[in-house]
């Protein structure tokens, strides 16, 4: 390639990745500032965290999004191989960054181990085509996550040791076995163990699929994300000047699909199935043309009765990874 081209080609894969890097942030702050029911936002916050906090997340996010995206980039041109990503290391990046400075609270977890691969497979993406595409997003995404490495995983724990939650766990689901013991936090040698059985990133996940929402994304080659939660989002808001109310009512529609991971971990399964329940009576309420503002108010009282224990943050971090992509859409049609 001649100089100019690679000059020309450098430029673009940087903006790609200051873009991204902005998307991401962006993101993150629409997901946090819409009046969802039961969640912190710009009125409400919890006794330990409040809205400053996820602002703080948003901001200090960004090293770790552009170069999340910057790998993507490199990946997509042929500078890097699949194995270069690190994915463990992006993500134990935005834990450092997010976690153990200003902030110093557990805020966005999830919404980390969602963007990590989506930013990296988006920029690879963009960078080849210079427009979205899903399908294009699935190829990509299914590359990035299958070939993760032990040293991904090692590195996913340094991330979960920063930011270690107080928050009771409830292990009281039938999936929970010895082999998911074997890899707990809490397990004194989890390292040694992983190394023993050479756990990939993936194979983590897919072993936690059962268990944690989340890890089922990877898995599953984050079919919740695009298959449901993005073509939602992007039905019922149009611009940035409708995506609030379509955030809210995502956040509601998928609350009332499925019991919340988050809930279900900290005041059993039993609890998040009735929450699903009641967020499926306010959908259905809303739509009969019952007002909204009364159907959230109603919603989010009975979220708080118990300060954060029913709070739907699992719901929150796939709100948030389908508002990337609604985003993403927008600026990249």
């Amino acid at each position: 390639m001649p100089k100019s081209e690679e000059v020309v080609s450098e430029v673009i894969m940087k903006d790609i990745s200051w873009k991204l890097s902005c998307i991401g942030q962006l993101s993150i702050l629409l997901e946090a500032s819409s009046p969802k029911p039961g969640n912190v936002n710009r009125e409400f916050g919890f006794s330990d965290t409040d809205y400053r906090h996820f602002l703080a997340s948003a901001a200090l996010m960004g090293r770790g999004l552009y170069m999340s995206a910057s790998r993507g980039a490199a990946l997509a041109d042929g500078e890097i191989g699949l194995s270069d990503i690190q994915i463990g290391e992006l993500i134990h990046i935005c834990a450092q960054d997010t976690f153990t400075g200003i902030n110093r609270r557990n805020t966005i977890l999830g919404t980390i181990l969602l963007y990590a691969p989506l930013v990296v497979a988006t920029s690879a993406v963009l960078t080849q085509e210079e427009k979205y595409s899903i399908l294009s997003l699935r190829r990509w995404l299914r590359k990035i996550i299958e070939n993760t490495s032990v040293d991904d995983t090692l590195n996913l724990y340094r991330a979960f040791h920063l930011i270690r939650s107080t928050n009771p766990r409830i292990e009281e689901s039938t999936s929970w076995t010895d082999v998911h013991s074997r890899y707990d936090i809490d397990n004194p040698v989890v390292s040694d163990n992983i190394l023993e059985d050479k756990l990939t990133l993936f194979d983590l996940f897919k072993l936690s699929a059962e268990v944690d929402e989340i890890s089922g994304e990877w898995a599953n080659n984050f079919r919740l994300t695009l298959s449901h939660v993005f073509p939602y989002l992007n039905k019922i808001s149009e611009n940035l000047e409708d995506l609030e109310e379509g955030i809210v009512q995502t956040f509601v529609w998928l609350l009332s699909q499925r019991p919340d991971g988050l809930i279900a971990k900290k005041a059993g399964e039993k609890q998040a199935e009735k929450v699903c329940e009641l967020a499926g009576k306010t959908m259905r309420a809303w739509n009969e043309s019952t007002g909204p503002l009364e159907l959230m108010r109603s919603l989010d009282m009975e979220l708080r009765k118990e300060g954060n224990l029913l709070n739907p943050g699992t719901t929150a971090d796939l709100v948030s990874a389908g508002i990337f992509c609604k985003l993403v859409a927008l600026e990249f049609p």
